[in-house]
């Protein structure tokens, strides 16, 4: 009998693989931001399969899709965008606390519907990552780079999404993270962590991941646990060239006098 419900479980678990690792943005689009005025927006009760995703598509295997959560947004204007991660404990009713977050910025999306989604184990992201140097790939996701991805109706590599990397920010250290070359975190590992951006106008995908590296142990107990996570936006708009010379003109202003009451003070 265990036997039997074993392979029963292992073939369910086969069977839904493909569909849990397709890459979306459903209950995860934080709209459209003008960029020339203060405009805030999070997205709860989220969850990411195991605590290290992020860091695990540091390496130059990259990593897989599916240990991510992908999350979308639009810039009329070009803004400062500022992101929090953090961990949270009842995002779903299965998920654990404990996340160390790690997320990465891409200008771009991934195919929208009605088009099929993408996905690692597609035939043309594989052949695809078949004709990339290095080790063989366990995915599609790289934390640090560009990176693409296509879906089932691809059929030659420009069919491929591309997510150009435009930043990250991490939870802790390299005693969490690992020791990919580079990588600066914010030195806490708490389970927050905030990045600030200047973006262009454009569409933009986050993708959240954990930073604990060392849990991609098989034998970790919580190897394929959810973990509670949300994500939160700030955008605010980037000054005009005026108001920088103002502010320049007034450091000025300010140095001057200082300086005049030390002369003043020294005769």
């Amino acid at each position: 009998m265990k036997q039997l419900k074993l392979a029963t479980l292992i073939a369910v678990a086969f069977a839904s693989a493909p569909a849990l690792a397709h890459i979306t943005y459903t209950d995860r689009n934080f709209g459209g931001f003008s960029g020339l005025a203060l405009q805030s927006a999070s997205i709860t009760n989220q969850a990411v399969s195991g605590n290290f995703g992020w860091a695990d598509a540091t390496d130059d295997d990259f990593g897989d899709s599916h240990k991510g959560r992908s999350f979308r947004f639009n810039l009329q204007n070009e803004a400062n965008v500022s992101i929090l991660a953090t961990a949270n404990a009842t995002a779903t009713v299965s998920s654990i606390d404990g996340l160390l977050p790690g997320f990465s910025v891409y200008s771009g999306l991934v195919h929208l519907p009605p088009a099929g989604a993408d996905y690692d184990g597609s035939d043309v992201s594989q052949a695809y990552l078949a004709t990339l140097p290095g080790p063989t790939k366990e995915g599609v996701w790289r934390s640090l780079a560009d990176w693409k991805v296509g879906n089932e109706d691809g059929t030659t590599f420009a069919d491929l999404s591309t997510l150009l990397f435009q930043g990250y920010a991490v939870d802790g250290s390299a005693a969490n993270y690992g020791t990919a070359p580079g990588i600066v975190g914010d030195g806490v590992a708490d389970g927050s962590v905030t990045g600030a951006f200047r973006l262009a106008a454009g569409d933009y995908t986050i993708f959240l991941g954990g930073a604990d590296y060392d849990a991609q142990d098989v034998n970790n107990p919580d190897f394929s646990s959810s973990y509670g996570a949300s994500l939160g936006l700030t955008v605010s708009a980037v000054p005009e060239p005026e108001s920088y010379a103002l502010m320049l003109a007034g450091l000025g202003v300010v140095g001057f006098g200082r300086a005049y009451r030390q002369r003043s003070n020294q005769r």
